[in-house]
């Protein structure tokens, strides 16, 4: 293994990781996800490929790109998922690959469901506090904006974190 690929590999792995951390942040704190932040992972996965010690199918991972961001952007037209939700799942899913894919979506779709309850339990409590009762409460519950990057981005670091071990701690 090229010693100095592989810092370069490892230090495009943390500088992706400190973007979802950031695309995480970002939508909790504005319910927006930047472009450029998806933009910069997307530009980064050439140099990631081109370090890694070894090969990567990056034709796989392009074509679930690709698809990913086809079914998104269904989603996004079915009014389901946002378009920064779309753009930060499709591009955490090249970085996953066909070997990781399983991973990101489990791991997104658990923390996305943990992010959901509490954004309920947060709302009901504040509901409840306020003491105003409504017919349509549970309605009304649905209706809340889950900033849903969170748990995408959680997905991408436990992607990253499988395809940082075997070269930060190699057997």
């Amino acid at each position: 293994m090229n010693l100095a690929l592989a810092s370069y590999h490892v230090a495009l792995i943390a500088i992706a990781a400190a973007i979802f951390v950031a695309a995480g942040v970002s939508d909790i704190s504005r319910y927006r996800i930047p472009n450029y932040m998806c933009a910069l992972l997307l530009g980064m996965f050439p140099l990631f490929v081109l370090t890694a010690p070894q090969g990567i199918d990056w034709r796989q991972s392009l074509m679930i790109f690709v698809l990913v961001g086809v079914l998104g952007f269904g989603m996004f037209m079915g009014n389901l998922a946002g378009a920064g939700d779309i753009k930060l799942l499709s591009v955490a899913s090249l970085w996953a690959g066909p070997h990781h894919l399983a991973v990101l979506l489990a791991v997104t779709a658990v923390t996305g469901g943990v992010v959901s309850l509490s954004m309920m339990a947060v709302a009901w409590r504040r509901h409840m506090a306020s003491g105003a009762v409504a017919e349509n409460d549970a309605q009304n519950l649905m209706k809340i904006p889950v900033p849903y990057g969170v748990a995408i981005a959680t997905g991408g670091l436990a992607v990253l974190s499988l395809i940082a071990q075997p070269i930060l701690m190699p057997t």
